[in-house]
């Protein structure tokens, strides 16, 4: 009865823990359970948040430049719908691109047996929460030493043998430059119309053109707090000319960007 809430913020009193995963008496913690929405569209009067997690917009064109926002979100949207085996695979596409909110709630998935259709399996869920944990989240270190601490030395040897294979493929050191790599080669279409204050229509991201820089300005802010954690040595930073103010007049004319 727990898993309407397995995605929204748990708002804890002191020295109260919060089940982040549902439907199990599983590892809790004290601290905000995960929020895998994207950047969806602003909540406005006229564009109001989603009444439930089944009722989010993705936003299409995120796929192309965050994909790891972009499918934590419709990760999100599964969950909603109740379709267990969706959400686990969304979770491990954001996963794949570096999304440690996705590798999180993976860890509390496996390690809580949360869904009917996706078999508890402790040691793979430890494995999952000492990748999220490897940004050193304080969270997540928390969740990831309690689970720890509960598997049986079988089972502390699965997770480690797990974790060595799993780390070449979703630990920062290559999942996160290779979204950091997606981004710096989707983004420059967009950077060059916001120099020349264009106007573009970006599929998949509004019904109409907007301002290139806007655009622009949105998604390097999203991607510095993607990866604002990163440790290595390839950074993403926004351009010095978008922290300026945006030219007064825009250009008529509207590049269309796929």
């Amino acid at each position: 009865m727990f898993k309407a809430t397995w995605f929204a913020a748990c708002a804890l009193a002191a020295g109260l823990g919060c089940a982040t995963a549902a439907r199990a008496q599983g590892v809790t913690v004290n601290g905000a359970k995960p929020d895998l929405s994207p950047p969806p569209a602003q909540a406005t009067q006229d564009n109001p948040p989603p009444a439930s997690d089944k009722d989010v917009v993705c936003l299409q064109a995120y796929e192309q430049f965050l994909p790891g926002d972009y499918y934590a979100c419709e990760a999100r949207v599964a969950f909603g719908n109740e379709k267990d085996r969706k959400t686990v695979d969304m979770l491990e596409e954001a996963a794949y691109w570096a999304n440690k909110d996705a590798q999180y709630a993976l860890g509390l998935t496996y390690f809580n047996g949360d869904f009917a259709e996706v078999p508890q399996n402790r040691p793979l869920g430890v494995a999952w929460l000492a990748l999220a944990a490897e940004r050193n989240n304080p969270q997540y270190k928390l969740t990831y030493d309690a689970a720890l601490a509960r598997l049986t030395p079988e089972e502390a040897q699965q997770a480690t043998a797990l974790w060595r294979r799993m780390r070449l493929k979703y630990a920062d050191k290559v999942a996160e430059k290779r979204a950091i790599r997606r981004f710096n080669q989707t983004i420059g279409d967009i950077d060059d119309a916001a120099r020349g204050n264009n106007i573009v229509y970006l599929s998949g991201y509004a019904p109409f053109p907007q301002s290139a820089f806007v655009i622009a300005n949105k998604l390097h802010d999203q991607a510095t707090a993607d990866f604002a954690n990163f440790s290595g040595t390839v950074v993403v930073g926004k351009p010095q000319w978008l922290h300026a103010q945006q030219p007064a007049s825009a250009s008529s004319a509207a590049t269309p960007v796929q």
